[in-house]
């Protein structure tokens, strides 16, 4: 760069620079091109350093980071809850849909007189084999009045009837008019001669 400065010729007349401004324009050159240099070497350094950092950051996560046996012992843990959380809603969906059914069926045989409770136990039990089906339209169990029709036909000592059960609102009383005639007429039978 000297030699070039030195050799420069400056408008028309081709002037030539001194030494003095010649070695003041490489003093003030090395001063910038100093600057310039610690400039990028302060750049790197603060690259270099942001590097280091983070690769120090990354190597402790690493550290951090389960081993593949503890991630397949966590995966596990997490399908072993999954199971179980399924497995409750099951049986918390089963404890519905039986209370649901179970009240259907009780409002179902409400009106229903039976011969005993054990009789009534043995027809829900066959009700609850047939599995009927609930129509929610209509709100009714589908072919059930049908089959209890003719349950209630086959097998009369199930359930009550008020025919062969009769319920007397009166008091029933003895008889006391006429007893004296027949109690004489009684007496002409020669069976009954020791009535009296």
């Amino acid at each position: 760069m000297k030699d070039y400065l030195e050799s420069l010729e400056i408008g028309e007349e081709k002037v030539h620079l001194s030494k003095e401004e010649v070695k003041a324009i490489m003093a003030k050159h090395g001063t910038v091109v100093e600057n310039e240099k610690e400039k990028i070497i302060e750049a790197k350094d603060n690259e270099l350093s942001t590097q280091k950092t983070t690769i120090e950051e990354l190597k402790k996560q690493i550290e951090g980071m389960p081993t593949s046996d503890d991630v397949e012992a966590l995966k596990t843990k997490i399908k072993e809850y999954e199971d179980a959380e399924t497995e409750r809603k099951k049986v918390e969906k089963e404890a519905k849909e039986k209370s649901i059914r179970d009240e259907r069926t009780n409002a179902f045989f409400n009106e229903v007189k039976f011969a005993s409770e054990s009789a009534k136990a043995g027809v829900i039990a066959q009700f609850n084999e047939k599995d009927f089906k609930y129509d929610e339209e209509s709100k009714k169990f589908l072919g059930a009045k049908e089959w209890l029709e003719d349950l209630k036909a086959k097998d009369t000592g199930a359930f009550l009837s008020d025919v062969a059960n009769p319920k007397f609102t009166d008091s029933v009383s003895t008889p006391t008019k006429g007893f004296d005639e027949v109690k004489n007429n009684v007496s002409l039978n020669t069976k009954f001669k020791n009535f009296n």
